[in-house]
């Protein structure tokens, strides 16, 4: 049975180069971050293989994967590790017992261009089975990646609260900072330009498949 899916494939930048220690504070980020989405998205699925790299899939409120993806991200961009995601959308014509094994156009558009994204040194990607929307979509990756790119652990922090649905001052309480520090961290980190993408995301999200 076909099922239309969203499928984010990712890997942390460099974990090859991580000492033992930090290997398992990576392995401790990964698991809450997607603890964190799972609690948020019960649809939400993911297995981890080859250490570093993992693959989610989302079959239910397709409008919010660019949102849990982002999610993910700062998670990780807080504890100072860097990942690449690369979102494909589609449906799922196979399904095996893994998610790794798995097929159908939402994989395909998603698995491969991790490997694109490499290539071209990007951070994001989000690709479908229509040309157009994918044109779109890549000046919007590309400016998302630009912007996340340049992320620090403070700004990714505070990005993360406001993901979260927290308030500025809501955000200060829990950072134990003052409200403008938040408001300076999510202006350094590009929190304005990330809310218009959100936003085009939701609304396209029903013509991507």
């Amino acid at each position: 049975m076909k099922t239309n899916a969203v499928v984010i494939t990712g890997d942390v930048i460099q974990s090859s180069l991580l000492d033992p220690k930090e290997r398992g504070r990576l392995q401790k980020a990964l698991e809450q971050a997607f603890a964190v989405v799972k609690k948020k998205e019960k649809s939400f699925d993911v297995e981890q293989y080859r250490g570093d790299s993992f693959q989610a899939v989302i079959t239910k409120n397709p409008g919010e994967a660019l949102h849990f993806s982002l999610m993910l991200m700062a998670m990780l961009w807080k504890e100072d590790f860097k990942a690449r995601l690369a979102i494909g959308t589609g449906e799922i014509s196979f399904n095996a017992k893994k998610i790794v094994t798995s097929d159908g156009p939402a994989f395909q558009n998603s698995g491969p261009y991790l490997d694109e994204l490499k290539k071209k040194n990007g951070l994001i990607s989000v690709v479908g089975p229509h040309p157009a929307v994918n044109q779109e979509w890549e000046v919007h990756c590309q400016s998302l990646s630009f912007i996340i790119e340049r992320w620090s652990a403070p700004q990714a922090e505070a990005v993360l609260e406001q993901l979260n649905g927290l308030t500025q001052v809501q955000a200060a309480e829990k950072l134990n900072i003052r409200q403008p520090a938040v408001h300076q961290r999510l202006q350094g980190a590009g929190w304005q330009v990330i809310q218009l993408v959100l936003r085009r995301f939701e609304q396209q999200a029903p013509s991507m498949f």
